[in-house]
């Protein structure tokens, strides 16, 4: 995963985080821009397991509490450290960079790769036992049936991007209300 990329980015800026001359909203605009740019670096692609998930959101917390100068000794809640700096979960975050990517590759032409990518299945292939791990289909078919839309309703949708991007903020306001 990519939290020691993203530590590596949080460490060269402790300057900054730890400088009193600098405002909290701007600390949070370079956070966003430098550290969770780093740390969310393809992810619109990833089928997250909720293990993979949990250690992000950690690492999250740990760079918001590093921002606040708050340790885990002051027992501050995450959602208290949320409203704080006014950032988002990672998972909505992602969940948004997912369906905003799914409609850019659903605006693409048929011949693009990543669209044949999309709709492709190996043909002949049977998964093993067990339960089945989840591919980045799956998890875009549960954001659709989430927002209560259809493959083929969400491939009319995208047509439209403000009306794609507008869809996509309400089923994230949704989430994190």
């Amino acid at each position: 995963m990519r939290i020691g990329k993203a530590s590596s980015v949080f460490g060269r800026l402790l300057n900054i985080w730890k400088s009193k001359n600098i405002s909290l909203p701007v600390k949070v605009k370079l956070y966003e821009s430098l550290v969770i740019l780093t740390l969310l670096y393809g992810a619109e692609l990833w089928p997250l397991p909720v293990t993979q998930m949990k250690k992000l959101e950690a690492a999250h917390y740990k760079f918001q509490r590093r921002l606040l100068v708050i340790t885990w000794k002051d027992k501050v809640r995450n959602e208290e450290i949320r409203r704080k700096t006014g950032l988002r979960k990672l998972e909505l975050i992602i969940k948004e960079r997912r369906l905003m990517w799914l409609g850019h590759i659903l605006r693409t032409e048929d011949s693009r790769i990543p669209r044949q990518a999309t709709e492709w299945e190996l043909r002949g292939y049977k998964r093993k036992p067990g339960r089945p791990r989840k591919n980045w289909m799956d998890i875009i078919r549960r954001d659709l049936k989430g927002m209560d839309i259809t493959w083929d309703k969400a491939g009319e949708l995208v047509t439209d991007r403000a009306e794609w991007r507008q869809c996509v903020a309400q089923c994230i306001h949704l989430d994190a209300g």
